[in-house]
């Protein structure tokens, strides 16, 4: 039997340096944007909620920080007519005007009261059935 040689030949021997995950930026931005258009595309027509007293918020989110609670905001703001979904979140802190939030999805956001149109307690189930 006879012995082949085999010559491996890879395009770094000829001066091609690859970019690892570079080169697939391009293709993941353009699937982002279309996700994204398509997600705003979906219009979810959102009643508003009653609207709460600035005491009344407060009372709510106090005992949410102190009780380590999870909450729903509906923030006090429309787009096309509709008010935006619920923001599940928990109270991180607050200071300088401002409720610092963690919501369910790990982000981390801020706001000041004047920006909250209802809170409502959420069942701690759904927080940590959400989370995984």
């Amino acid at each position: 039997m006879e012995e082949v040689s085999v010559t491996y030949v890879t395009p770094e021997m000829y001066g091609y340096t690859d970019r690892g995950i570079q080169k697939w930026m391009g293709l993941i931005l353009a699937d982002q944007t279309d996700a994204i258009k398509q997600i705003n595309n979906e219009v979810d027509e959102i009643e508003g909620k009653d609207e709460m007293s600035i005491e009344e918020i407060s009372q709510v989110l106090h005992r949410a920080y102190a009780m380590d609670f999870p909450i729903a905001i509906q923030a006090n703001a429309m787009r096309n007519g509709s008010y935006y979904k619920d923001v599940e979140c928990k109270i991180a802190g607050y200071g300088n005007g401002r409720i610092f939030l963690k919501v369910i999805d790990g982000r981390k956001t801020s706001c000041t009261i004047d920006q909250i149109r209802n809170v409502e307690y959420m069942s701690p189930l759904d927080w940590y059935d959400k989370k995984k």
